[in-house]
This record gives C-alpha cells, structure tokens and sequence, in this order.
C-alpha cells in the first residue's frame, strides 16, 4: 500500500518547473503528482531522491500558490 504525502515547498520548485509539467499540474491540481513530475521537484527542491514508494499530492497551500501563479504558464 502506498502512502500519500505532500512534496517540498512549492515556492522552492514551481518557479523552475518545465512548461509541460506545470501545465499537466494545472490540468490535475487534486491528482497524485506522476512520477515524472516528482523526479523534477526532487531535483528542482535540492531534495534528493524522494522515495519511490510514496504517493504525493499537492497541498492545497501548493494548489493555492499555483492557481495564482497561473498566468505565467500560457
């Protein structure tokens, strides 16, 4: 069974996120963050290595912070 966990501060990774990444998060703000994204926070968080095993979910702090920071995606 997984666990489900909120990630790194957003203000220290969304910033520096790829387009497409913020775009799919915008898509999907109360989904599991994929893996592929987390790979991204990780290393955009200087947070090495976040484990595999868990399941993150964005905040709704996080959620928050990304809605109004939205008009700096299109």
């Amino acid at each position: 069974m997984q666990n489900t966990t909120h990630l790194p501060s957003v203000e220290l990774w969304w910033p520096h996120l790829d387009i497409p990444a913020k775009h799919w998060l915008v898509a999907h703000l109360e989904e599991p963050v994929p893996s592929w994204i987390t790979t991204e926070i990780s290393a955009l968080s200087h947070v090495p290595d976040l484990p595999t095993d868990t399941q993150y979910t964005l905040s709704v702090r996080d959620r928050e912070f990304i809605v109004t920071q939205n008009e700096f995606v299109d």
